[in-house]
């Protein structure tokens, strides 16, 4: 009888909770776990074969890659190298070239202002004779503002005069045109000079004739 009334009861109970739109509580399946084959030697020897291929691939492009890195960067510092030596030839060029127009625009100024040198002995020995004749005091003050005009604009070019009586005779200065023996003087010095010489910056323009002594 107790049976009996348990199974009307769950009959009921499962009849009220379809009445009232609840289904039923299904019971939990249990999960199956399948098991992953294991690889076996032959397969695992294929795989470390593939990542042997793969790694070796790998190294051999970053090789690669690292050789093409190196063969960048040589040919940059040799262009590089090329470029400071060609700014260097440039350079060395450019200052060759300023020293070179400096060295022909002196020689080509002392040329010119060489010729005027004759200018200058010539207005010497006309003031020396104007001196010596009366009557002509006005024309030698005349000759000598004008020698000391003509000498202030070679002075200004950079021409000097040499200063040569008494000095020790110097071939690389003086030109030697004559001996002459005075006990009351140095060997090898300037007695006279005979024509005065010039200087153009450190340059002889022309070298002083001179009257040398020589004493035996």
């Amino acid at each position: 009888m107790k049976d009996e009334k348990v199974k009307v009861d769950v009959k009921v109970e499962v009849n009220q909770k379809a009445a009232s739109g609840e289904a039923p509580k299904a019971e939990p399946k249990q999960e199956v776990k399948k098991e992953i084959p294991k690889p076996t030697a032959e397969e695992l020897q294929q795989q470390v074969i593939f990542l042997t291929k793969q790694a070796a691939e790998a190294q051999k492009r970053a090789n690669e890659a690292e050789s093409k890195v190196k063969a960048g960067d040589a040919k940059m510092q040799a262009a590089l190298s090329q470029y400071v030596r060609l700014q260097a030839d440039f350079d060395n060029f450019r200052r060759r070239t300023r020293e070179n127009d400096a060295k022909a625009a002196d020689i080509y100024k002392s040329e010119t202002l060489k010729n005027f040198l004759p200018v200058l002995d010539n207005c010497e020995l006309a003031l020396k004779h104007m001196k010596k004749e009366e009557g002509s005091e006005a024309y030698a003050k005349g000759f000598e503002l004008l020698q000391k005009q003509l000498l202030k604009i070679m002075n200004d070019f950079g021409v000097t005069e040499m200063e040569a009586q008494g000095k020790p005779f110097d071939p690389h200065f003086h030109e030697a045109v004559m001996m002459v023996e005075a006990d009351d003087k140095e060997d090898e010095t300037v007695a006279a000079v005979f024509q005065k010489g010039y200087m153009y910056k450190d340059t002889v323009l022309r070298p002083a004739r001179v009257q040398v002594v020589k004493n035996n």
